[in-house]
């Protein structure tokens, strides 16, 4: 855990009382600085509540899958500075042609609809599998929808 990530974590502890929180990771979402700065905002404002991961990448990454329970993540900005704890209540595997209106709502991005979660989800995971040297197969995809709270901002 870097030193800035440490702080926070230990001041989140303190401030909460949650002397025995179980750290998950520190992360940002999406693949830029502005990208992470929007959808961290998003999540703030308490706009965004969800969000949606391809299976493959953790399998690729060797993550360890969501879970709900005490395990908390530190949210990261644009500039890798802590700006929230996290924690799951809810993750759910589905397919990208699963989604559901309430789904795409929660993860709080453009018009808050399927469509528009379709056109920005699919143009991410093209990306990310090209990058990875995956193929991209939608009818075939496994994603795993967290929605969380902000326990501590």
């Amino acid at each position: 855990m870097r030193e800035s990530d440490k702080r926070f974590w230990e001041q989140f502890k303190s401030d909460t009382g949650l002397k025995d929180a179980q750290f998950g990771s520190a992360w940002g979402f999406g693949t830029t600085t502005e990208m992470a700065d929007e959808l961290g905002q998003l999540v703030l404002m308490g706009k965004k509540t969800g969000t949606s991961s391809a299976v493959s990448l953790y399998e690729i990454d060797q993550e360890p899958f969501p879970t709900v329970g005490k395990v908390f993540d530190i949210l990261l900005d644009g500039n890798e500075r802590p700006i929230a704890i996290l924690q799951n209540i809810k993750v759910t595997p589905f397919r990208f042609e699963d989604v559901t209106a309430e789904m795409a709502r929660k993860e709080g991005e453009g018009d808050l609809s399927i469509a528009y979660w379709q056109k920005v989800h699919r143009r991410f995971f093209k990306e990310e599998f090209q990058k990875e040297g995956l193929i991209y197969d939608e009818a075939h995809l496994e994603l795993i929808y967290e929605e969380f709270e902000v326990v501590y901002s």
